[in-house]
């Protein structure tokens, strides 16, 4: 989650922003400093993922289309334009939108460093050094050391190390880190190399963090974080509730099926039956092919001994026993 969006009201006003398009301006200002450039045939636009808007800005808007929708209204406004490719929303500003952060002599408020992105702020300072620069606690919120962007890297992927989650009284399981003194949400430990979203905040984050940890121990490898792995993400979560899908997901990776294993416990086959799982992690009952068959035979059996014993009772042929007992 972004913590600081910086706002011109003088040209919100102006362009006739409502306080939505306006944050949502700050925030797509600030791209090219951390988004992934890609050249097209119109030129060099940033890739920006719905998800990524939804993620990085809460108060906006819990849906990706809706955080499309006010990408075009920008775009209708002059201040943005947009592209696409087969898998990513793409956007740039317009000479309008670039006019945001300049003042009426046409120089820059906060101007660019030559990497791009804003000026780092000084570490130290004259009149209080012992205090400027430095870095914050890792649960503090107040004055967080990188308050523009928890995303600093170039894969639309949050990569913020400081805002891990330290427990106080973590119980292991090889590998995995669970926090027991908050039992209202209980997080893993994220290893610095772990792909996809690393911010507490984020919807996604905790079913997340539970599948890739839990497909990492079994696997040995982390699985792939890409943007329809993220909107999976999202839709399990819409129809299992945020409650209790990170808890499914971890359950998932423990089932022991011979299609699943096949498939390594893909997502795809999570979401495809995802209340089915829910209902194996609720009653702690696995199903697999081989209890399937075994119940199936089972069944089988039972429907024999009562075809066998309405076929008695209606007078139905009838065997030698049958005949010397008569």
């Amino acid at each position: 989650m972004q913590y600081t969006i910086t706002i011109n009201q003088f040209k919100s006003l102006e362009w006739g922003l409502n306080s939505q398009q306006a944050m949502l301006f700050a925030f797509v200002y600030e791209c090219p400093s951390w988004a992934n450039p890609v050249k097209t045939d119109d030129g060099v636009f940033f890739a920006l993922s719905k998800a990524k808007i939804v993620c990085e800005l809460p108060l906006l808007s819990g849906k990706p289309d809706t955080a499309y929708r006010m990408l075009k209204a920008l775009e209708d406004a002059g201040l943005v334009q947009m592209s696409s490719t087969s898998k990513i929303t793409l956007i740039r500003l317009t000479d309008k939108g670039k006019e945001w952060n300049r003042k009426h002599d046409g120089s820059e408020n906060y101007p660019s460093n030559p990497e791009g992105g804003r000026k780092k702020i000084r570490g130290t300072s004259d009149k209080s050094p012992s205090k400027v620069g430095k870095k914050s606690e890792l649960t503090s919120d107040k004055s967080p050391t990188n308050q523009y962007t928890n995303n600093q890297g170039t894969n639309q992927e949050t990569n913020n190390q400081n805002l891990q989650v330290v427990p106080a009284s973590p119980i292991r399981t090889g590998e995995l880190v669970l926090v027991i003194d908050r039992p209202d949400a209980p997080r893993v430990e994220i290893p610095p190399d772990m792909p996809g979203p690393k911010d507490p905040d984020c919807k996604t984050f905790k079913t997340w963090a539970n599948y890739a940890m839990s497909y990492r121990r079994r696997y040995k490898a982390w699985p792939v974080w890409n943007a329809k792995v993220a909107g999976q993400i999202g839709l399990l979560i819409g129809r299992l509730g945020i409650e209790v899908s990170h808890s499914v997901a971890a359950y998932y990776l423990g089932i022991n099926d011979a299609m699943l294993i096949r498939k390594c416990h893909s997502l795809s086959e999570l979401l495809a039956n995802a209340e089915g799982y829910h209902t194996q992690w609720k009653t702690n009952i696995q199903t697999n092919g081989e209890t399937a068959r075994q119940q199936e035979k089972t069944q089988a059996n039972i429907n024999a001994a009562q075809e066998a014993s309405r076929s008695i009772l209606e007078g139905g042929n009838s065997n030698a026993f049958l005949r010397r007992n008569r």
